[in-house]
């Protein structure tokens, strides 16, 4: 079961969203979501922005906690219900404490969830120990690697691989792969941006 999350973020023309089984409108990126044809069955999170009016066919379900943001209230709510297969669009185009805010809670998130989240030209995934990317992809198709903590990565199939200690900075930025296939794998949660939108990917579904 994938479940995709819907945020408020703009560009959702340029992203293909591929199939999926429920959408979740998070607070007002239901309303966002409609804007492009994407109907919501679930609206989470505080429900202040929200447009109740557009979505009568919605069930709501308030997430009232203020000690998260919407993101990461909906990510625990999907943990809950044991949907662990998670699909994001709508991360950018805010405010840009915001779009910090919502990869915070990606990072934070349990690490059983294997999330990925859609962009205009780019697929960003959480990789981790639970969920190693296997990749297919066209040789030359550029690949970044972030941690916000000190962690073990291992690669394979990239131009400069890394295996051993990765720390929080830019040495992961702008790596190409150099195979058709590449691996990668990280200790504790790590983000991997790779370029071209969304190539054939073998362990996780892109």
């Amino acid at each position: 079961m994938t479940t995709l999350l819907c945020l408020p973020g703009k560009d959702l023309d340029k992203i293909h969203v591929p199939p999926h089984t429920l959408s979740i409108g998070v607070d007002s990126g239901a309303d966002n979501a409609l804007d492009y044809g994407i109907e919501c069955s679930m609206i989470v999170g505080d429900l202040d922005s929200v447009n109740r009016t557009r979505h009568i066919n919605a069930e709501f379900i308030e997430l009232p906690s203020q000690e998260k943001n919407d993101l990461e209230k909906a990510l625990d709510f999907c943990l809950d219900r044991g949907w662990t297969d998670i699909m994001i669009i709508g991360m950018r185009g805010g405010r840009p404490d915001m779009e910090m805010a919502n990869i915070a809670a990606v990072m934070a998130a349990d690490v059983s969830l294997q999330i990925q989240m859609l962009h205009p030209g780019m697929l960003a995934l959480r990789v981790n120990s639970l969920n190693p990317l296997d990749m297919i992809a066209p040789i030359g198709t550029q690949v970044s690697i972030f941690t916000n903590t000190l962690t073990v990565v291992q690669t394979s199939g990239l131009e400069w691989d890394i295996d051993g200690v990765l720390e929080p900075g830019s040495r992961g930025v702008s790596n190409l792969t150099k195979e058709a296939n590449f691996t990668i794998e990280g200790e504790s949660n790590i983000l991997v941006f790779i370029g071209n939108n969304q190539p054939s990917n073998g362990i996780q579904d892109a």
